[in-house]
């Protein structure tokens, strides 16, 4: 009689606490690169969609569009630009998109409309330079800026990425 193997049931290792690593990086980075400048942190960029406002009019439109909201790590106002700082640790490349859509709804944000007429700068803070990406970005002027702390290299080291 032929055995069946037992099937060991193989559960996920369990997962500490979040750490908002995204959020310390970019604004450890800003502290560092533009220390007077005026700074916005988690800025939501473009307006609901125009769509949901017209076909339910009572609904708190504003509200309900978080499904759909586009948030940049910062925005950081310079004398000659305003700058769209998106932070990634571990994947760069879904930065870019990202960095690409918030561009284009700059000049749609109500909360930034003092500042619509000002050359719009992006860059993509990363850790660790991805050669594949360098043509990319510079195709889409968006500049990248490599800033690796201590506690980043040691948190890279921990995921693998280092």
């Amino acid at each position: 009689m032929v055995q069946q193997p037992t099937q060991e049931v193989i559960r996920p290792r369990p997962r500490g606490p979040y750490v908002h690593r995204d959020t310390r990086y970019v604004s450890e980075y800003l502290a560092y690169a533009f220390p007077d400048a005026p700074k916005f942190f988690n800025v939501r960029l473009g307006p609901a969609p125009l769509e949901i406002r017209e076909k339910y009019p009572n609904l708190d439109v504003e509200r309900w569009a978080r499904v759909w909201a586009k948030i940049a790590d910062a925005i950081v106002i310079t004398p000659g630009a305003l700058v769209v700082v998106e932070g990634e640790l571990r994947r760069p490349i879904v930065a870019i998109g990202e960095l690409v859509v918030y561009r284009q709804l700059i000049p749609q944000t109500v909360s930034l409309a003092r500042w619509w007429q000002m050359p719009i700068r992006t860059i993509l803070l990363t850790p660790i330079p991805d050669p594949a990406l360098e043509p990319v970005l510079k195709t889409l002027q968006i500049e990248p800026v490599y800033y690796s702390p201590p506690w980043a290299e040691d948190y890279m080291r921990q995921v693998g990425r280092l």
